[in-house]
């Protein structure tokens, strides 16, 4: 991504509706999964700007893995010490070596997107977990996708496919933003008709106070939901995928 786009992203996720709502949704999952590890090792592929570490580090040591230098100068300023410097399909780790991987609406702006599971799978321990999100469906495409570099938007029948036939076995999988699926689906359409800028820019939209407070709200309650069921539908698709332990 263009260093304008981490900047405005390092300004936003503290308090904007959907970094706020992931965040703890990522929180809510891991704390879960890191009951399974005395003291878990855990790897943030494709960090951005860190501030996910703020859900991470307190589950375990963490690491932060991202190809951009601008991303990890963001991630540093916020007192990251274990910083790598590397593109995903050539993480310099051991095998093995995590247990616990978080990869966060960062598959969608590889190229193979299968070689970097396959090192995602490679750095993870068996028996570990990887934890990731990506975007869905290709007809919410818009020029949102287009300023953040993206290359594919997902459904979660193709998403469990690729992680079961590399080797993960799919425990949860489940569309998530899903109670506003319908008025992100009519903003993203308003905005393909009405574009008229030449450069591609995020739908990012600074709301009142109240409505943003609102957005995180509903989310949460999905989040709640998201203990007992799966969603069918959704902007998003999250997953938690282990990596089977050879007999």
């Amino acid at each position: 991504m263009n260093i304008s786009e981490y900047e405005e992203m390092y300004k936003l996720e503290s308090f904007y509706w959907w970094f706020v709502a992931r965040r703890r949704l990522l929180d809510s999952l891991v704390s879960v999964v890191a009951r399974e590890f005395e003291r878990p090792v855990i790897l943030d592929v494709g960090c951005g700007t860190g501030i996910n570490f703020s859900v991470l580090g307190k589950r375990g040591r963490t690491f932060c893995s991202d190809s951009s230098e601008d991303a990890l100068r963001f991630s540093k300023s916020r007192g990251i010490e274990d910083l790598v410097r590397s593109e995903v399909e050539s993480l310099p780790f051991s095998s093995a070596a995590f247990d616990i991987v978080t990869a966060l609406d960062m598959l969608e702006h590889v190229d193979d997107d299968l070689a970097a599971l396959k090192e995602l799978l490679r750095v993870t321990n068996e028996g570990g977990v990887l934890v990731i999100t990506v975007p869905a469906y290709g007809f919410l495409w818009s020029e949102h996708d287009e300023a953040l570099h993206h290359r594919r938007r997902y459904a979660a029948s193709e998403l469990r496919n690729k992680l079961t036939n590399i080797g993960f076995e799919v425990e949860r999988i489940s569309y998530y933003i899903t109670f506003l699926f319908f008025p992100i689906l009519f903003v993203r359409f308003l905005q393909s008709v009405t574009k008229t800028s030449i450069h591609a820019k995020t739908s990012h939209v600074i709301l009142p106070k109240w409505l943003n407070s609102l957005l995180i709200a509903i989310l949460g309650f999905e989040r709640f939901l998201l203990k007992w069921i799966n969603f069918p539908f959704g902007v998003s698709i999250v997953c938690l995928a282990r990596k089977r332990v050879k007999s």
